[in-house]
């Protein structure tokens, strides 16, 4: 067996986990990802983790870069942005998520870069777009969640505004990329076209609340979040979080008068009409919650789920990627790291039944330097010229980009 993106070589000068996610997926289904970092390696490479590191190196950084080969140049140089060139020209693809112009700054834009390589596919990610009012502007994760409704619309009602806890919009947009960079690859592969896509965090925040979004411009669907902790702002009851003796257990989309028969609140039973629920969802998720703190967890999971209920119990990380289901699904994979060893992470979301998917272990800074030089068609003479020169850089040089 292949894997499916075989023949694909990716110019990756992404950062972070906006385009770093994104480049990983395609190098998982087998593309040959060069990734393109001033010599140190990237930022991510260092970003604390509640303020410490893993043995010097960052999870994120290790979360996102397996599958790839690293390169360092200084693209301020002349020979650092010959290098990039003379890989863009072999490239198929080039992912980058700089701030709107610094890649025409090192004369690598899409129109320098359509002179080298007219059949390139160039995928360019930022915070708010290449342009319009807030084009200059530094973008980030909760930035574009506070922008897209998402923060407005999440936790209590009495509580502030309320990020999710993790960076879902930096998720989304990564994976936006990886899908619409396959879609024009395979568009190169039918008409030899180039092209350029360009996508942002601000895009990804509001597409993911398309259901949310859509509601509330066309109804008067006033999206309050609910005293009580209702799980969506447009739910009725059961829907949320509820605690337990032990922890908590999330309820779904369930049938209010069997949960209430099974818990003993047999005034719940005469709600039918969906409109009822929804205005007095927080009634009745405390009349419920009042019944399920009294019970364990596991006591309770069983009775919700003879009771035909859809519930889940509520995990923490270590519980969730020890989780029986998740290792049935080859969700959490063990790679190796210098100076760290063995560390677990997660895996591939999806199956496939006619591709090999094998996993490489992510590169120290410049680590297939050397190899990605040689293969460019540079001696080993013009190799070690170009380190002494400080154009290209091992592990442990300091940054020059």
């Amino acid at each position: 067996m292949t894997t499916p993106l075989d023949d694909v070589t990716i110019a990756d000068f992404s950062q972070m986990q906006q385009g770093g996610w994104a480049t990983q997926k395609l190098g998982d289904m087998g593309a040959d990802v060069i990734k393109i970092e001033p010599a140190g390696g990237e930022l991510v490479r260092t970003a604390p983790i509640e303020g410490a590191l893993l043995e010097d190196t960052s999870p994120y950084f290790l979360a996102m870069n397996r599958n790839k080969r690293s390169i360092t140049l200084d693209l301020k140089s002349d020979e650092g942005r010959q290098i990039a060139e003379d890989i863009i020209d072999e490239a198929d693809a080039l992912v980058e998520n700089f701030r709107p112009g610094v890649m025409e700054k090192f004369g690598l834009g899409y129109e320098d870069v359509k002179e080298i390589n007219n059949s390139i596919v160039y995928v360019s990610a930022s915070g708010f777009g290449s342009d319009g009012p807030y084009a200059d502007r530094p973008g980030q994760d909760i930035l574009a969640q506070a922008m897209s409704g998402l923060v407005q619309n999440t936790g209590r009602k009495q509580d502030p505004p309320t990020p999710a806890g993790s960076f879902i919009c930096d998720a989304h947009s990564a994976n936006t990329i990886a899908l619409h960079t396959v879609v024009a690859l395979y568009h190169q592969q039918l008409t030899g076209e180039g092209q350029k896509i360009e996508t942002n965090l601000l895009n990804a925040g509001i597409d993911f609340q398309t259901q949310e979004i859509t509601s509330a411009i066309n109804m008067d669907a006033k999206a309050e979040r609910s005293e009580s902790g209702i799980g969506h702002v447009y739910s009725g009851a059961p829907y949320g979080v509820y605690e337990t003796e032990d922890g908590y257990v999330a309820l779904s989309f369930a049938n209010l008068p069997s949960i209430a028969t099974e818990l003993g609140v047999e005034p719940l039973c005469d709600y039918a009409d969906s409109r009822e629920v929804y205005v007095n969802r927080d009634e009745i998720k405390h009349q419920l919650e009042d019944e399920t703190q009294e019970i364990p967890t596991e006591d309770l999971m069983d009775r919700l789920l003879n009771a035909g209920a859809w519930v889940a119990e509520v995990n923490d990380y270590t519980e969730a990627a020890n989780h029986p289901q998740v290792r049935h699904n080859d969700m959490i994979i063990e790679l190796e790291y210098p100076g760290i060893g063995t560390f677990e992470t997660t895996g591939v979301p999806v199956s496939m039944s006619n591709a090999s998917l094998e996993f490489t272990d992510p590169p120290t800074p410049g680590e297939q330097t050397d190899e990605i030089l040689d293969e460019l068609g540079y001696d080993e003479d013009e190799i070690q010229t170009l380190e002494e020169n400080g154009i290209t850089a091992k592990e442990g040089s300091a940054r020059s980009q």
